[in-house]
């Protein structure tokens, strides 16, 4: 809620912050009053459901993947983006995937830090990319902290990145400064 009205704020100033990511559970989902927590969220002034991208780790969701569905379902009929955080470090089926109300794959930082010299996590971030590509889902690479593996995800068709390269988590207030700067 605290995030979500930061958000508001933020644009009531004129300020473009982009989209917010939140990290959700499976209890959280699964509880009740969460749909109408949500729904009540999207009710902040300035705040619509595209501003938002609800992400739950692969291991989450694949204890329980058939009640997962149901209840992303719900979430994305409010036109909310889904991420499926640390990606490839779980037992994701993909039948369950193509199943899945999912917008947006996040490799997970475990495959990044061997780039671009691993062999392995550079084949496996090149399929995580072409996977998300294929079924027409975002891809946004985790952890990413030097130029080389930043170039390589870049080359590659990964062109939304995260990770300390960039900046490390920062208060709202120094955030804001650095969203004016870019805006």
């Amino acid at each position: 809620k605290k995030a979500v009205q930061q958000l508001s704020l933020w644009k009531e100033n004129g300020l473009k912050p982009g989209k917010l990511s939140m990290n959700i559970t499976m209890k959280q989902i699964d509880s009740e009053d969460f749909y109408d927590f949500i729904k009540e969220l999207l009710s902040t002034k300035n705040i619509s459901s595209k501003d938002l991208i609800l992400e739950i780790t692969e291991n989450q969701i694949m204890s329980n993947p058939e009640s997962s569905i149901k209840t992303l379902k719900k979430l994305t009929d409010l036109d909310i983006s889904i991420a499926i955080d640390d990606f490839g470090t779980g037992y994701s089926s993909l039948s369950y995937l193509k199943r899945l109300p999912i917008n947006e794959l996040k490799i997970d930082k475990s495959f990044v830090d061997g780039l671009p010299d691993d062999a392995v996590d550079a084949a496996l971030s090149k399929t995580i990319v072409s996977l998300s590509k294929n079924l027409n889902m975002s891809i946004i690479a985790e952890g990413v902290e030097n130029e080389k593996q930043r170039d390589f995800l870049l080359e590659n068709g990964c062109e939304t990145i995260q990770g300390y390269l960039y900046s490390q988590a920062v208060p709202a207030k120094e955030m804001t400064e650095i969203i004016g700067e870019y805006n």
